[in-house]
Parts: C-alpha cells; structure tokens; sequence
C-alpha cells in the first residue's frame, strides 16, 4: 500500500511539476519587423513588391512553437503557440521588413492591382529552427520574379541569430531579426538587378526608353555567405 501512495504521489508532484513549466513557458507569440542597419534604399523606379507564396518544413508547419532541444531531436511546445500560422506570419514579416527598406515601394505579401513595375517573390524556408538559450537559425531558398516576367533572381540566405535572453520570447525575437538579415539579401539582389538593368529587365527612372529587353528568360544565382553558420550553437 506504502509503494502504491508513494508512486501516486511521485505522478502527482510530477505533473504538478510540469504544469509549473508548461504556465511559465505558455503564451502566443508573433514574428515581428525589425528594423535594418541599413538605410532605406532608392530604387529609382515606383516599384510594387509582393510576396507571392510561402513554404515552410512541415515539422514546424503547427500551431505549436517547435524547438530543437540536441541534434537529433526537436519538441512540440504545446504551452506556447504561434498567433497566426507560421507560413502567414514569415510572409507578413518579410513585407514589412521590405517596406521599411524600400519606402517609395508598394509592398505586400497578397496580389495586388498596380501600374508599377512588379516584383514577385517566392519564399522557400528549408530550415526555421531555434534552441533554447542558445539562438535561432534560418535556411531560406528565394526567388524573385521581374516585372517583364523574363529574369529570375534565385537566392540563397542562412542565418544564424544568438538569442538575448530566456524563454520562448527571446527565441521568436532571435528568428524575427534572422528574417530582417534575409530580406537585406533580397533587397541587395534588387538593387544589384536594378543597377544591370539591360540585363534584369527592371528599369529605373534614368533608363533609355529605347533600351533592349532581353530576349529570353534567365536566372541570376545569389548566394549569401556572409552569414554562413553550421547548424549547431557553440557553447
């Protein structure tokens, strides 16, 4: 009878214990905008930009917040969720991070109607993981699309963001400026096509009206290495 009290009482401070975690732990989060170190950006041309689709991995494609706790195995956080889906919040993040660069440009991430010159985006997220305590690291795959639908921009950005504090808040913050430094990559592969516009098919304000368009389609390769990290935290 001693064993059978003492194993109840063992489940019972143990799921007390964890109910303790799960309420400091619990809340909903959201990626935010974060401000770029970099001025804003002249593109030379009203330009549109829209962020067409988003994909993300399906381990973290959840409500739930996702966590990597060692190398082989991640945790469904089941107290801390996600205010929208993740899919819709990168999207949201990534508009806004765009706008707050190129401030003379409509940004959006769903179509939109326009006369402007339009760029189209597509976001492939390989990898969106973040330790506890540690930071976070992003792998993101990126093309964009030119307004004469002829040139595609093709990208690569990974990011690895320390986090500035405990909890799962300070980890959506590391993620959220792991965004900011992706969307500087995609600003500067726009601004790089902007400025070979004979051969990106994006003019600004300067160019001739008479310049030549491509004649066939093509694809720009960009990789960023700048902030190239392993997929590991070092202690």
């Amino acid at each position: 009878m001693k064993r059978v009290c003492w194993f109840l009482a063992a489940i019972s401070l143990s799921l007390l214990t964890g109910a303790c975690v799960d309420t400091r732990s619990a809340g909903v989060y959201s990626l935010n905008s974060e401000r770029s170190h970099l001025n804003e950006l002249d593109a030379g041309v009203p330009l549109a930009i829209v962020v067409d689709y988003v994909t993300v991995p399906e381990e973290v494609d959840r409500p739930q917040l996702v966590v990597r706790i060692n190398p082989s195995q991640l945790r469904i956080v089941e107290a801390a969720r996600w205010s929208e889906p993740l899919k819709t919040q990168i999207g949201n993040v990534l508009a806004a991070d765009l706008a707050r660069l190129f401030r003379d440009a409509r940004v959006s991430d769903t179509s939109q109607t326009t006369d402007r010159p339009t760029l189209r985006l597509a976001i492939n997220v390989r990898t969106f993981e973040a330790a506890p305590g540690k930071g976070a690291v992003i792998a993101i795959v990126w093309s964009i699309l030119t307004p004469d639908s002829t040139h595609v921009l093709n990208g690569k950005s990974i990011v690895l963001q320390r986090v500035d504090g405990d909890g799962y808040g300070a980890l959506v913050d590391a993620q959220s400026r792991a965004l900011a430094a992706v969307t500087v990559d995609m600003a500067d592969a726009i601004m790089a096509a902007i400025r070979k516009k004979p051969d990106t098919g994006i003019k600004n304000a300067d160019a001739s009206a008479q310049e030549p368009q491509a004649p066939r389609a093509s694809v720009t390769e960009r990789q960023s290495l700048s902030r190239r990290a392993a997929y590991s935290f070092p202690e």
